[in-house]
């Protein structure tokens, strides 16, 4: 007896203790740094992601890159560590930020609240302890140990590359808002690049979204209206007739004309005419699986020397503000992520001179150096690769499918024909869709921006959860011993972010089929 009494009095000490030093589960859930007025719709937001009230009173908000004099001020929530000043309930927001933010709980300053350049930010308890934190712009110091504190690198990741802004009300007739926001309210793998996207902002209120499949050939709608599900940095998605052009963008915002798809009448432009880049997204995120076809105008003509363009469609990931040209040979500061279709046709000292369209993984961001006769530092993952050189300028067909953790990718002509396909694996399983496009010409009717008919997002599914082809016993098992999952899993095979009879269903119904 006394021996089982010895046994159980270090448990109970370890589970007491485990109760007392357990750390809150408060997470940085969005996030504005920079936008393009005078740097006043700044914020961060806070979110009780544990299932019991948190007092965070005291707490502190430290920002910094350990460059002397380079350190923003530290923000502290009001009241005396454990007074229940501020208590946050389960699921509850707490913004700090500007007075123009909505839904602030605490103004702590008008405007430049938060540095634009490579910064962590990080929330502490009063004893120091770092409960969450975030890195952006990461891409100018790669190297995370020698700008930010040990303690806190174990939440980051390669922390956020790239460069992302707000774009203020009024600056462009698309008053577009975007923040960094987690895909899920609370949602934390310790790894910036896969838990936070450029979604349109929502301070103070949920992240969560559901899928919105749509097909859309842009016909019901009028010349220069924006495309309903799709939003953007500096220029949401607008509708054009491709067959119409004017260089002032009075009528349309189209630079060169181009023959109508396949599919007839309008299309859609996915660019800013003012020129340095641009990036659109859809308003909702895909989880563990996620589908699009479409049709693009491709100009595969050689640039001039000097000259170079390049755009990214993507799934389950995001784009930064300014789609920063990737796969240049220098340390690239694009920022994108998740997998994606590339183009890029070049012909400049710090690009290889080609027309190529790639099948890309980009993961959760980082570098996408090829090196370029050297040694690079390519962190990304390619598929495969399609030289344009020998093709006609024209309308061609993309298809990308994600499924769990599988990725097929089908380039073809617009009836199909002529297909090739690449295929691979990715660990991203949430995230958008996205589109990505900068150019760097000399005049705007050199530039050939994204320009799409017959989008169509779609969930992909089927009872094939494993991808090998057929669905058999092993599908079936997979999806019973994943039941009530909810988060990352191929099991989830409708893509409803949980694992339940549905997907059972699914692999039953299709239960053979294949094989």
């Amino acid at each position: 007896m006394m021996m089982n009494r010895l046994i159980a009095l270090p448990i109970a000490l370890a589970f007491v203790c485990g109760l007392v030093l357990a750390q809150p589960r408060i997470v940085i859930n969005e996030f504005a740094y920079d936008d393009t007025s005078t740097d006043d719709v700044e914020f961060v937001e806070l979110y009780n992601a544990d299932t019991v009230p948190v007092d965070i009173s005291g707490w502190r908000l430290e920002s910094g890159d350990l460059v002397s004099g380079d350190n923003n001020p530290d923000y502290t929530i009001p009241g005396a560590p454990g007074s229940g000043t501020v208590v946050l309930q389960p699921g509850q927001f707490y913004v700090i930020g500007s007075e123009l933010v909505p839904n602030v709980n605490l103004v702590v300053g008008a405007n430049n609240l938060f540095e634009n350049d490579n910064e962590w930010t990080a929330l502490k308890m009063p004893d120091g302890m770092v409960v969450d934190a975030i890195a952006y712009e990461t891409n100018k110091a790669p190297d995370l140990t020698t700008w930010v504190p040990a303690n806190i690198i174990p939440q980051l990741g390669r922390g956020i590359w790239g460069n992302y802004i707000t774009l203020q009300a009024s600056t462009t007739t698309d008053d577009t808002l975007l923040s960094l926001q987690r895909w899920r309210d609370g949602l934390d793998t310790n790894d910036n690049g896969r838990d936070f996207g450029h979604m349109p902002w929502t301070p103070g209120a949920s992240n969560n979204t559901t899928p919105t499949p749509f097909s859309q050939n842009f016909n019901a709608l009028n010349v220069y209206d924006l495309v309903p599900n799709l939003s953007g940095s500096f220029r949401a998605p607008r509708v054009i007739d491709p067959t119409q052009c004017d260089t002032t963008y009075a009528t349309t915002p189209n630079p060169n004309c181009i023959p109508a798809s396949p599919d007839g009448g309008n299309a859609m432009i996915g660019w800013d005419w003012a020129g340095g880049g641009n990036m659109a997204t859809s308003t909702f995120a895909f989880q563990n699986r996620a589908g699009y076809d479409l049709l693009i105008y491709i100009d595969n003509s050689m640039p001039i020397p000097g000259e170079l363009e390049s755009w990214m469609i993507g799934l389950m990931g995001t784009c930064d503000s300014f789609y920063n040209i990737p796969f240049r040979c220098l340390v690239n500061a694009s920022g994108p992520t998740g997998v994606g279709w590339m183009f890029k046709r070049a012909n400049t000292a710090n690009d290889p001179m080609e027309v190529k369209l790639r099948l890309v993984d980009a993961g959760p961001g980082g570098d996408s150096n090829p090196g370029c006769g050297t040694a690079g530092t390519m962190q990304w993952t390619t598929f495969g690769e399609i030289d344009l050189s020998n093709y006609t300028p024209g309308w061609y067909r993309l298809r990308l499918e994600v499924k769990g953790d599988k990725v097929v990718g089908t380039f073809s002509n617009p009836d199909g024909s002529g297909a090739i396909t690449f295929s691979g694996t990715t660990e991203g399983c949430i995230g958008a869709f996205y589109i990505g496009y900068r150019e760097a010409y000399t005049t705007d009717p050199f530039a050939n921006p994204v320009r799409i008919d017959a989008l169509s997002l779609f969930i992909p599914t089927d009872g094939d959860v494993d991808g090998n082809g057929c669905v058999d016993d092993a599908d079936l098992l997979e999806v019973l011993f994943a039941f009530g999952a909810t988060g990352c899993t191929r099991a989830d095979v409708n893509g409803d972010g949980v694992v339940d009879d549905a997907d059972l269903l699914t692999v039953l119904f299709d239960f053979g089929s294949g094989c």
